[in-house]
């Protein structure tokens, strides 16, 4: 079962990177920022963007980051290193200059808020100059 998890090129990043695309955005794949490997970036705009799938990440009030399940300590623990490692990731990224975005995989699911945090996340690029953007929106 495990093997069949991706950690790149997930249908989430893919529907990111195609609507990206269709904005006029020009971006890297697989590029590191300092041992960093985002899964977007926009290196001219020194923006990096993670899409996180919301079990892995436990997106907070979202129904796909269940937890239902007796979890052993395990996993647990894995959870718990997941998040405390995305916030370290977010931090260095920020002192070291970077603009960082983070999408959450509920938010691809549906078509019509998709298009809302792509307005969003286009807004954020151009106009706000704020070092940090999570979309809000949850499929609950």
């Amino acid at each position: 079962m495990m093997a069949g998890i991706r950690s790149s090129n997930t249908k989430p990043e893919i529907l990111t990177r195609k609507a990206l695309h269709g904005l006029g955005y020009r971006y890297r794949l697989g590029s590191k920022i300092d041992r960093i490997k985002p899964d977007i970036v926009l290196r001219s705009r020194k923006i990096a963007i993670f899409v996180h799938g919301c079990y892995w990440h436990q997106h907070v009030g979202c129904r796909l980051a269940y937890a239902d399940r007796d979890y052993t300590e395990h996993w647990k623990k894995k959870f718990i290193e997941n998040n405390n490692r995305d916030a370290m990731v977010v931090e260095k990224l920020i002192k070291t200059g970077w603009r960082v975005a983070v999408l959450w995989e509920c938010t691809t699911r549906d078509a019509n808020i998709f298009m809302m945090v792509m307005k969003q996340l286009h807004d954020w690029i151009e106009v706000d100059e704020s070092q940090y953007f999570e979309n809000k929106f949850r499929k609950v």
